[in-house]
């Protein structure tokens, strides 16, 4: 019964959530969306965190959220970069394998313009909180560059 009262929460999320004001939807014509092999990504050197939300905390919509990295340069999406990636936040996941690509949905949001901060509402209750950067193309660089955390949304 709770996981049907939290998809549908989820699902009304769609409505809620949007890329932010300032960043201009991503234009996906010539990206790659295919998952990239694992074997062939450059290793991770870093580390991402919620910079302002700590597990457990206790908030209220709209949600402000920073996103954290150490290790890595953001550069908006686009191409390849050694060393280089964007923030996407997942809401209720906490991460995605190692070269898989992030989709592009409500629950799955991408911050390819190199975004490190975003307002967004979430369903009440407990909300996991995924935090996954990934390269150029939005491949996942996997559970060393994500971080997770749940909240209680009133």
């Amino acid at each position: 019964m709770k996981k049907t009262i939290l998809f549908a929460a989820l699902g009304a999320l769609a409505i809620s959530c949007s890329q932010p004001a300032e960043a201009p939807s991503e234009n996906h014509e010539g990206h790659n969306h295919q998952s990239v092999d694992p074997e062939k990504m450059d290793e991770s050197t870093g580390r991402v965190y919620f910079a302002n939300l700590e597990n457990g905390d206790t908030v209220t919509n709209p949600v402000y959220i920073e996103f954290g990295v150490e290790g890595m340069d953001i550069r908006p999406a686009g191409e390849i970069v050694k060393g280089t990636g964007h923030h996407h936040l997942l809401i209720g996941n906490a991460f995605l394998a190692k070269g898989e690509v992030v989709p592009a949905d409500s629950v799955n949001i991408h911050y390819g313009g190199g975004q490190t901060s975003d307002t967004v509402n979430l369903p009440q209750g407990i909300v996991r909180l995924g935090m996954q950067f990934a390269n150029g193309v939005h491949a996942s660089y996997g559970r060393d560059m994500s971080a997770s955390i749940k909240v209680f949304v009133k």
